[in-house]
């Protein structure tokens, strides 16, 4: 099989429960929202508008908002020029329920900042916290591939840190250019 052969709309799901997530989404929407914790934490989230967790709400689900309906603009788009077809309801029905999968990616950080919040913490540290968790995350996301790839368990990990580090390097090109 040749690279033009592989065909990489269909991606290995993973299940949370019995829910399944496409990982290129989450990947995705993981990366951005790092660079957009990066963002923030430049600034005290706190002192924005006085708000708090509505100004992490914000920092956290607009860039991500923005994410899933770009794509859901794209691949909506795409499926009428494939199919040659406007949109049914079926396929309305995963535009949804795939820019859902990229606003998931905001919840732990949510779930945290009301955590911080009800226990009168600084939802500042949260920022730095969901930062530091979501680099974690690309970590196991390369530990993930080399073991989907079939990769021995010392391959995985040096993977895990490979693709750990180059999803840093996007977030700091990235921050590079928002500053």
């Amino acid at each position: 099989m040749s690279e033009a052969d592989i065909d990489v709309r269909h991606h290995r799901l993973v299940h949370v429960g019995s829910i399944p997530f496409d990982p290129h989404r989450l990947i995705y929407a993981t990366i951005i929202l790092m660079v957009t914790l990066a963002a923030a934490g430049d600034v005290d989230i706190d002192i924005i508008s006085g708000q708090g967790l509505g100004d992490l709400l914000a920092v956290v689900f607009f860039p991500l908002l923005a994410l899933a309906f770009a794509h859901s603009f794209s691949d909506a788009i795409d499926i009428q020029i494939r199919t040659g077809r406007r949109l049914m309801r079926a396929d309305r029905l995963v535009l949804l329920r795939d820019g859902l999968q990229y606003l998931s990616v905001g919840v732990p950080v949510i779930i945290l900042g009301v955590v911080v919040s009800i226990s009168g913490g600084n939802i500042g540290t949260v920022v730095d916290v969901a930062g530091d968790l979501y680099a974690l995350s690309l970590i196991f996301w390369g530990v993930f591939a080399a073991r989907a790839a079939g990769l021995g368990k010392w391959a995985q990990v040096r993977y895990g840190l490979v693709y750990g580090a180059l999803g840093l390097g996007i977030v700091i090109v990235e921050y590079a250019i928002l500053h």
